[in-house]
């Protein structure tokens, strides 16, 4: 019996021992993880261009891009060189913006800054073209706004102000401050 007692004690001290060696060699063990910067995107996209359609399969907006930066973490997604072209709910008219920088958000509003256009395919239009420094675009709704200075040009005039509001789908346009009109004069 003490043989057999001493051979038990043995085998338990050696599995012991093997298995605190392995516990051991794990824990020595490096674990690398990935982690991201908060400030990288989680895709960019390059030469980018995408179609919108509304539930009755009608066209609502087109965007193409020189780069896209989509940021997961707050639903945010960056653009260089955007060109946006808005399809008016009563099929009036196509209006094209173009910028240099823009940022989409999960609230679908398009926010344009650096030299920001909005050009519109119908040249009869009382306004054809519109340029600012930021326009804000409501895309669910197609309204433009911004608190910026801007410029309006018209077939015979050019205006200046601020504080614009415009509705795509109905093409009203509401200029909060007027600052100046020059008329061109025709040659009779």
């Amino acid at each position: 019996m003490n043989r057999l007692h001493s051979i038990s004690t043995i085998i338990f001290i050696i599995s012991l021992s093997v298995y605190g060696y392995m516990q051991w060699q794990q824990s020595n063990e490096t674990i690398v993880q990935v982690v991201k910067p908060k400030d990288e995107p989680d895709f960019i996209a390059t030469a980018l261009s995408s179609s919108q359609y509304d539930e009755m399969g009608n066209l609502t907006h087109t965007i193409s891009a020189e780069k896209m930066s989509h940021y997961l973490n707050n639903t945010e997604t960056l653009f260089q060189a955007p060109k946006y072209t808005l399809y008016p709910k009563n099929g009036s008219a196509v209006w094209h913006l173009s910028a240099n920088q823009g940022r989409l958000g999960e609230d679908n509003i398009l926010l344009l800054n650096d030299r920001v256009r909005l050009i519109s395919e119908d040249k009869t239009n009382f306004i054809s073209e519109i340029h600012g420094k930021s326009l804000n675009v409501d895309l669910t709704n197609n309204i433009i706004t911004s608190e910026q200075t801007i410029l309006l040009k018209g077939k015979d005039f050019t205006m200046y102000g601020s504080g614009l509001n415009v509705d795509i789908n109905s093409t009203k346009m509401t200029l909060n401050e007027h600052v100046q009109t020059i008329y061109k004069k025709h040659a009779s």
